[in-house]
Formats: C-alpha cells, structure tokens, sequence
C-alpha cells in the first residue's frame, strides 16, 4: 500500500504552503477594492498543469506500483513535479504583485548606499562592462534563460534517475521564492539601471535594457484599479535578487559530475555577470539572493532524510 508521501512525491507540508498561498492570494483580492482577477489569460498554464495532472494520475491508477517500471516512475515523478513548480510559481508571482501593491517608499537609494558600503561601484562596473558588447551578447542568454534552465534541469533530473537531485532543486526554488516575496515587497526599487540610467548608459545599452519591468512596476504602484491575471507578465522582486538564487540552484543540482558542475559553474558565472545589468539589479541584492540560497540549502542538508524521498520512489522496481 503506497502512502501519500510516495504519491505526492514532495512533503506534503509543501503542498500546504501551495494551497496557503492560494488562500491568502484569494482573501487578499476579495478585501482590496482595487484590485479584482480576470481568467481571461493563462490558458497555456492551465493546459500545461492539466496535461502533466493526466500524465500522472494515469500512471498511478493504472500501473500499479509493483509492476511499474523505473522509466515510467521517473515519468510520474516529473509530472507531479511540474505540477507543483507551475502552481506554487503561478502563485509566488501574483504575491509579488500584490506585495508591490502595497507602495513602500521606494528602496533604491537605501540599496545603493549599501553597494556604496561595500565598496561597489554599480555605475563603474555597467560603464567597464558595456565596452565589451560581443560578450554581453553571450552572458544576456543565460540571464533571460534563468528560470526555463532551472525546469530543465529539473526534468532532465527526474528523468535520469536523480530522484533526490530533482526533488533537492524543485524545493529550494520554490522556498527561495518564497523568501524573495516576503523580503522584497518592503524594498521595493525601480532597480539599479532606472537609478543610475544617464546618457551615457543608454549609449552603451540603449533605451529598454534593464527597465522592462516599469510599466508592470508603476501600474501596481500608482494605478487607481488593478487587475491580476494569470499572464506571464515580469518579476518585480529586487531585493534580494531570485534570478541569483536560480542560477546558483543550477550550478548546486549538477554537482555530482565534474563536467555537469564545470557546466553549471560557468553558466551560473555568465548569467551573475549580466544581472547587474539585465535585472537592473544592485550588488546587495545579489549578495542577499546567494546568501538566502546557501542558507536554505545548508538548512535542507542538515534537515535530514525527513524530508527526503522515501527509499522505494528511487530504488528499482520489483519485477
């Protein structure tokens, strides 16, 4: 008899956060006058949910366990997966814009002072970087490919048989993100390149690199009545910075291989290299992304096989 951690494939205190973060999104839409929900957009999400909901539930009613292969058991894994990656980040992203609905004064000349702090030279490192146009061609790919990189290599995870490895990944993600909502909507900014952008910045980088965020970032803000969906609009957390955690997660999932990490490493050093510039982000919110991500994953390690796999889910199956 199979329990429901087996089923659920991650602990189910995860999935109560998911489900928690849907009630409190509900309940904040329902109280906020401003602000109401339109289903009108997202049905790429629903189908994808909804396919990998099918993939699953199909194998788990009609493949019993026993006689289940490893292959398929990998394919179930990944579905359930995708499933909670999907839901959970629907929800983080309509937390952050409800969060920036709050209007904190605005955080950018507390988080530049603090670069300032610490010897950092935003501006200095934006003018050194952009006289190097051909490799900032290159480390933009990483940078806007950060989140896509991360299912990936979760799917890739699950499919090969790094059970643990997918799970470690998807968990970290998620509780990174969690940590970036409830940190950032009290340090709201309209990022580094809007503060610092001159003339001589919009020669090297022109007009819309690093800014793309604003229109989403001054309606929440500013906007009489607000209405949220399920589009795939942008992230407006800067403090501290989620692409870092992900591209550090990338790096962390692969360690197992030394060519599978020399990959990760240099894709994870490419894609810091360019989120300065491409994420308008401040040095301190980079600092602050690794540092939350090193803690959770030191936090994870030391938790211990409570919340790991049960055994059976990445042994092999009975014949």
């Amino acid at each position: 008899m199979r329990n429901l951690r087996e089923i659920l494939v991650f602990h189910p205190a995860l999935w109560a956060l998911v489900i928690l973060q849907g009630v409190l999104i509900a309940i904040w839409i329902a109280i906020d006058p401003r602000i109401s929900f339109s289903t009108g957009a997202g049905g790429e999400t629903l189908l994808a949910v909804v396919t990998c909901l099918l993939i699953a539930a199909a194998i788990e009613y009609f493949v019993p366990a026993e006689r289940r292969s490893q292959g398929i058991e990998r394919v179930r894994i990944m579905a359930v997966g995708l499933v909670f990656l999907v839901t959970a980040f629907v929800g983080i992203r309509l937390l952050n814009y409800l969060t920036m609905t709050l209007a904190f004064p605005l955080a950018d000349e507390r988080l530049a002072s603090w670069d300032l702090i610490l010897g950092l030279d935003w501006y200095a490192y934006a003018t050194r970087l952009g006289a190097y146009p051909d490799l900032l061609r290159y480390i933009q790919i990483p940078y806007l490919f950060t989140i896509q990189s991360v299912a990936l290599i979760f799917m890739a995870l699950a499919l090969a048989g790094k059970i643990e490895r997918a799970r470690e990944l998807a968990t970290l993600l998620f509780l990174g993100a969690l940590v970036t909502i409830s940190v950032s909507g009290f340090f709201p900014a309209t990022a580094a390149m809007v503060h610092y952008m001159d003339d001589h910045l919009r020669a090297l980088y022109g007009s819309d690199v690093g800014v793309y965020h604003m229109a989403t970032f001054t309606y929440l803000r500013e906007a009489p009545q607000i209405t949220l969906s399920f589009a795939d609009l942008p992230g407006l957390a800067t403090f501290p910075s989620f692409h870092t955690m992900c591209g550090l997660l990338v790096a962390y999932a692969l360690r197992d291989h030394v060519l599978t990490l020399l990959a990760g490493c240099v894709w994870t050093g490419a894609m810091l290299m360019a989120t300065p510039i491409y994420g308008g982000h401040y040095f301190i919110d980079i600092i602050a992304g690794g540092a939350v991500i090193v803690t959770l994953a030191a936090a994870y390690t030391s938790a211990g096989v409570s919340w790991r796999f049960p055994q059976r889910v990445s042994s092999q199956p009975a014949a």
